[in-house]
């Protein structure tokens, strides 16, 4: 199976029937495209087209810097099992899961493709699995959606269909409507070492706004987000990757840790802080982060 250890701040939808905006989407800074089949593309006869368009879109070397996964029509229509079959190319990374409601939507697409890959002659564990967390159901039974697949990298929050669910009001300026689920998603996901994707920011020309919906996400816990407009990417990787102060902090962590062994104390303390495994734990993960940065920076000259 793929490493859990992946680099998901900005993951960012671009229409599966759109090529223009598929070229566009080759030069932009996002970490992952999302080649999307679902709400996007309208009307529902350019589902085809889409399927085709990705596919020929994920083969060109140009989109090799970027993770690719594909939403998923919902499992309900007609569209699905089509979307499963004809997109499960060796060069796509995973798919979104839309509208994920609970563990059997997880196992069934787990199961479809397990048998794709054997028919295929490809690795087992070749695709991923991002499960889409919008519906009051999927809430409800989310610890049980995290451990239905060992495919799952990251579970993903949806706010505006949250909320249609739910029959509430969504709030930009309080969130009191997403408060729940929003700090819901990321405990469970990290509960089982997983990833976990902040709700979109819909007002796509309100980057102050956005910004301090990604700074809220981060003290959430979050390790990136669904973006919906290009110029959305810096912000978000910005804010999602670790400051050079809370890299320098991670290592001044580890060093003074390990020299409190040595001298068999036990106990370091810097700046007032006491520096215990929950914070070793912490300084680990942005150093990983750190050099994940630096790795992909390096490999694709960006």
């Amino acid at each position: 199976m793929k490493s859990n250890l992946l680099l998901l701040r900005s993951m960012m939808f671009v229409p599966g029937h759109n090529k223009k905006i598929i070229a566009s989407a080759s030069k932009s800074t996002a970490d992952a495209l999302i080649f999307d089949l679902e709400d996007s593309v309208q009307p529902s006869s350019n589902k085809a087209l889409a399927r085709d368009i990705i596919i020929e879109s994920v083969a060109d070397p140009i989109f090799d810097r970027f993770q690719k996964f594909v939403r998923l029509n919902e499992i309900e229509t007609d569209f699905f099992l089509q979307d499963v079959l004809q997109v499960t190319q060796a060069n796509i990374d995973g798919f979104l899961l839309s509208k994920t409601n609970n563990k059997e939507d997880v196992q069934y697409l787990d199961s479809l493709l397990t048998s794709i890959e054997r028919e295929r002659h490809l690795e087992h564990g070749t695709f991923s699995i991002i499960p889409i967390l919008e519906s009051a159901q999927s809430i409800v039974k989310i610890n049980e959606i995290a451990t239905a697949s060992s495919r799952i990298v990251a579970l993903g929050f949806g706010s505006e269909d949250y909320v249609s669910d739910i029959q509430g009001i969504r709030d930009f300026d309080s969130n009191v409507s997403i408060a729940y689920p929003r700090s819901l998603v990321p405990i469970v996901a990290r509960a089982h070492k997983l990833e976990a994707i902040d709700a979109a920011y819909i007002k796509v020309h309100d980057l102050e706004g956005l910004q301090k919906h990604t700074e809220t996400g981060k003290i959430l816990g979050y390790g990136g987000m669904w973006v919906l407009h290009p110029k959305q990417n810096d912000i978000v990787n910005q804010v999602f990757s670790p400051t050079a102060q809370e890299y320098e902090d991670a290592k001044n962590f580890l060093r003074l840790y390990e020299e409190a062994k040595n001298n068999n104390k036990g106990v370091a303390i810097i700046e007032g802080k006491f520096v215990g495994p929950p914070l070793i734990t912490k300084s680990n993960d942005i150093i990983a982060r750190v050099h994940l940065i630096a790795r992909r920076r390096k490999l694709f000259d960006i």
